[in-house]
């Protein structure tokens, strides 16, 4: 198993993946227009609501493309 090539598709989908939930969550919070988002992403824990599922999935997909533009970087010719 080639361990770069997986961490460069994990990085790829912690990016893609981490700026939909981003995009879904500015959409959510446009749509119902109560400008904040403070509602629960889940209800067995209280402190995960929607913004900060939000800025979470933010630095995620931020260091995912970090990790992926690295190692596509640093890759062999």
């Amino acid at each position: 198993m080639n361990t770069r090539k997986l961490l460069m598709a994990v990085g790829l989908a912690f990016t893609i993946y981490g700026l939909i939930i981003v995009g879904y969550g500015v959409l959510a919070i446009h749509v119902t227009r109560t400008w904040f988002g403070d509602w629960h992403v889940d209800k067995y824990i209280d402190w995960l609501t929607l913004d900060v599922f939000m800025m979470i999935s933010f630095a995620v997909s931020f260091f995912g493309f970090i990790l992926w533009k690295y190692l596509k970087y640093t890759e062999e010719k």
